[in-house]
């Protein structure tokens, strides 16, 4: 499971910034229905990010993807072309001074683990670059382990220094002279076998997968090839589809291809009379059919406890589908092998959706504060993220688990929103 995520120096992210999915001591709502503890930490199951629009929503998730594409591909030449174009915050005096930064924090098999890396970008042009600093350190009872470590030394021609914890992993060492400068020595060990990289890389290539709520018509060629080889996938999309109240009794694939959506026929007196069959993609709404687009995408997460990184999943749906959607990894019965939903939206439903709390004899928010996060950028236009956990009404003071979140966000009170001037000049009395 992923426990945090920070990047520094990569588009609009001047200073370090992080998304902790760590569950906060003090926030005590939906333990069992929100949280699952990996390796003896209390993670939350799903996080949604608010913010106005070019706040920097999408860019935390394209920094998510860079880093997995670079460590998927660092030793592939072919692959990295066009992939990874520096991109630092050009904004800043000197935006080559600091390296971009990558680093996550993460549970597997049991184990926890921190990994990340610093890119050191050429003056002559961002495309080129130089793998300064990188680092695998396992946590153990709160003390780290170092795995191994690279730092790049002074002459540019050199991949830097890269010690290897030879008691914890021996296979390791010996491959230092095998990486480039322009490569991770993570992604090398992967290469040659050495098991804890190996581990890392796979679970990064099967298991995190970052797609996006707009353009999501790629999904559905996913999503109808479950639908035709896996008869349990295939059951599960349909009760999806089903749950949704959409009017569709079952969805099938017809021998070229096509989604076929099955509706009741209705005789004269209203009852029904049998089954008409239309082409979903001409038939069924935009909404329902990004419901389909992402229904493989979404049940393989919970079926396989993976984690599922989705940019606008309000885009097109009904806030009612949306909560459908969050309560299915909210809930130990729908999610019980830890999946993670990461999702960022425009609409505050969410932050408006309470339910009744038998712990807290109330309705609370059926989110936690620790679930809740809102990018802004400062007036550098430099993005900063933060937890509504975070956030205080006075220095003692933390937000309630009772409060009015749409009404306070919508107020301000959280940032993350947009103030836009006064668009059209208004006529003066005298006019």
């Amino acid at each position: 499971m992923l426990i945090r995520f920070s990047v520094e120096n990569f588009r609009s992210f001047k200073e370090k910034q992080s998304l902790y999915l760590s569950a906060v001591k003090t926030c005590k709502e939906w333990l069992s229905e929100n949280t699952e503890i990996d390796a003896g930490i209390r993670i939350v199951r799903s996080a949604v990010i608010y913010g106005a629009n070019a706040s920097g929503k999408t860019n935390l998730f394209v920094a998510m993807e860079r880093m997995r594409a670079f460590m998927l591909a660092s030793v592939d030449i072919d692959k990295k072309t066009n992939l990874l174009l520096g991109e630092p915050f050009f904004l800043s005096a000197d935006p080559l001074a600091v390296p971009e930064t990558f680093e996550i924090e993460f549970t597997l098999n049991g184990r926890h683990f921190i990994y990340g890396f610093s890119l050191r970008l050429s003056v002559e042009s961002v495309e080129h670059y130089k793998v300064q600093r990188e680092w695998l350190i396992e946590v153990k009872t709160n003390r780290e382990k170092i795995l191994f470590l690279r730092e790049l030394k002074d002459d540019p021609e050199e991949h830097g220094v890269i010690s290897v914890n030879k008691k914890n992993m021996p296979q390791g060492c010996g491959l230092e002279s095998r990486t480039r400068p322009d490569s991770l020595f993570l992604t090398v060990a992967a290469q040659f076998a050495e098991p804890t990289c190996h581990s890392i890389l796979e679970y990064f290539r099967f298991s995190m997968n970052i797609v996006s709520g707009v353009n999501h018509k790629g999904l559905s060629n996913y999503s109808v090839q479950k639908m035709t080889t896996d008869t349990d996938m295939a059951a599960r999309i349909q009760k999806l589809i089903s749950a949704a109240d959409l009017g569709i009794r079952e969805l099938a694939i017809a021998p070229n291809g096509n989604i076929m959506s099955k509706h009741l026929r209705y005789g004269v007196d209203g009852t029904p009379i049998g089954d008409v069959q239309f082409l979903f993609a001409v038939a069924e709404s935009q909404g329902t059919q990004k419901l389909f687009d992402l229904s493989g995408a979404l049940i393989d997460t919970l079926r396989n406890g993976r984690i599922l990184v989705i940019d606008e999943l309000d885009a097109k749906l009904h806030p009612i589908l949306m909560r459908h959607i969050m309560e299915l990894f909210n809930d130990s019965a729908t999610n019980p092998s830890g999946a993670q939903l990461i999702f960022n939206a425009q609409s505050p439903d969410l932050l408006g959706y309470k339910k009744y709390s038998a712990e807290k004899g109330k309705k609370i928010s059926r989110l936690r504060r620790d679930q809740i996060f809102f990018v802004e950028k400062d007036i550098q236009e430099a993005s900063r993220v933060m937890s509504l956990i975070e956030f205080r009404k006075s220095p003692n003071s933390r937000t309630r688990n009772d409060a009015s979140y749409e009404k306070e966000y919508l107020a301000g009170a959280y940032g993350g929103i947009p103030f836009p001037e006064e668009l059209v000049e208004r006529r003066t009395t005298n006019d």
